[in-house]
């Protein structure tokens, strides 16, 4: 990525149970189910089509997030996202 043309975002709603998929793609996360692989997917192509490299703050969360960026209610942190615009 070229730095001059990076763009940072940062959702403070992102699923725990995502995470690894998030980090590692869906085919190392033995764990993740089909639907729950549905919704990463849907969250990566909607949001970062051209990709993406995160970082979690593992002090910044929330224990019960009724409105999680995707899904049912769930633990969430807060990661940074960077892409190329």
């Amino acid at each position: 990525m070229s730095e001059d043309r990076r763009e940072t975002i940062v959702w403070d709603n992102i699923p725990e149970w995502a995470l690894y998929a998030l980090e590692y793609g869906m085919d190392e996360d033995l764990f993740i189910t089909d639907e729950d692989r549905e919704m990463v997917t849907g969250f990566i192509t909607e949001n970062f089509p051209k990709g993406y490299v995160m970082s979690v703050d593992w002090e910044s969360y929330s224990e019960f997030d009724r409105y999680p960026a995707f899904g049912k209610p769930c633990k969430t942190y807060k990661v940074t996202f960077v892409m190329e615009p």
